[in-house]
C-alpha cells in the first residue's frame, strides 16, 4: 500500500482529516479518516465521481488506535506497536503517527521499546494473551467495521497488516 497522507485542518468545526491513499492494496481508493469523531470512509480517488463517499464507518476510541498505526505501517505493523498506541494518551498517539517531530519521535520511540520489553516479559511468563487482551479485542471490533469497506485487518508472525477483504 502506498502511503499518501494529506492533513486537512477545518477551523471551522475544529475537526482534523486525514487522507490515506491506499494504493496498490485498493486502486483508485483512499482512506478518508476524521480524527476527531472517529470516522472513516473509503473515498473514490476521483473527486469527480458522482459517489465520492464509497461507505463510512464510526469506530471507537480503541478501533481508532488500531487504525492509525495500521495505516502508518500498511505492510507490517508489530504488536508492540499496537500495544503502545492502545495504551499512551490519544493526542500524543496522533502526533506521533501523522506528525515528524523529534522528542515526539524519541518519546514514542522509548514507549514501544518499553512495551516491547513488557511483551517479552510477558511471553516468558506464557502471559502474552493477557497482556494483548485489550489489542486484540480492539483488533477485532476494527475488522469487523473495515469489512463493509472492503478491508480487513490479517496477521502475520511479527504484526498485523492492512489487506482487501475476500468475500
Amino acid at each position: 500500500m502506498h502511503q499518501n497522507i494529506h492533513l486537512y485542518d477545518n477551523k471551522t468545526k475544529k475537526d482534523f482529516f486525514c487522507l490515506f491513499d491506499l494504493g496498490e492494496l485498493f486502486p483508485g481508493r483512499k482512506l478518508l479518516v476524521n480524527i476527531s469523531t472517529s470516522i472513516v470512509s473509503l473515498v473514490s480517488g476521483d473527486r469527480k465521481q458522482d459517489e465520492y463517499v464509497i461507505a463510512q464507518r464510526i469506530l471507537t476510541e480503541a478501533e481508532m488506535r488500531m487504525l492509525l498505526p495500521l495505516l502508518a505501517s500498511p505492510t507490517c505493523c508489530q504488536q508492540e506497536v499496537l500495544q503502545a498506541s492502545y495504551y499512551c494518551a490519544y493526542d500524543f498517539l496522533v502526533r506521533s503517527m501523522l506528525f515528524s517531530d523529534v522528542n515526539t519521535n524519541a518519546q514514542w520511540n522509548k514507549l514501544v521499546q518499553e512495551r516491547r520489553d513488557r511483551l517479552y516479559l510477558a511471553q516468558q511468563k506464557k502471559a502474552k494473551r493477557t497482556e494483548m487482551r485489550g489489542v486484540y479485542n480492539a483488533l477485532f471490533g476494527l475488522r469487523q467495521k473495515l469489512e463493509p469497506l472492503g478491508l480487513t485487518v490479517r496477521t502475520r508472525r511479527d504484526g498485523y497488516y492492512l489487506a482487501l477483504h475476500s468475500s
